[in-house]
């Protein structure tokens, strides 16, 4: 290996700086609202098209700055996780162990790995008022992966709900983490 001088290495700490500060910038800022920012954060994000179907679901989210979207956005996560957990519980009450003991082990797995990220979630808003972001984000990381292990298991009757939530708490994580409000 040839040496460079010492000018190689802030080069090349430069070449790895620049792009992350680059996009950096391309995050919303926290002046900008309603629909164009719904679309810029969720433009960062690896499901996209979910992210912003789920926000413009809520009214909230047009009149949200940054951080008030990121808010809204555990606030849907939790109401997803919930709602997901409430569905998982009518359909595993209503299926009889005897008949099917490989999918009822199954929808139980479901049942309580959502049991238990209700409990985690419900705590990331508290976390984020408070500034903790990261702590929010693994409150939120929570439901991402009860959604994961429920999908992996292979309960037929879970899959589309599972999908939304494991995306947008996927989306929501990632949002949250390496990128909180300024």
């Amino acid at each position: 290996m040839v040496n460079q001088g010492p000018i190689s290495l802030p080069l090349t700490i430069l070449s790895v700086l620049i792009p992350f500060f680059l996009m950096n910038s391309c995050i919303a800022t926290s002046e900008e609202k309603g629909t164009a920012l719904i679309r810029k954060t969720c433009n960062h994000t690896m499901y996209e098209k979910i992210c912003i179907s789920i926000f413009e679901s809520d009214p909230r989210s047009f009149k949200a700055n940054y951080t008030g979207l990121l808010r809204i956005g555990i606030e849907l996560s939790v109401s997803l996780t919930n709602d997901t957990l409430s569905y998982i519980s009518k359909v595993f009450d209503n299926t009889s162990e005897t008949s099917n003991h490989t999918l009822w082990l199954k929808m139980k797995g479901c049942h309580d790995n959502y049991d238990f990220a209700v409990f985690e979630i419900s705590q990331a808003t508290d976390l984020f008022d408070k500034g903790l972001y990261r702590d929010a984000s693994r409150k939120v990381a929570f439901a991402n992966e009860a959604a994961f292990l429920c999908r992996t298991s292979g309960v037929p009757q879970f899959v589309e709900r599972n999908n939304k939530v494991d995306k947008f708490t996927h989306d929501i994580v990632l949002l949250l983490y390496p990128n909180p409000p300024k």
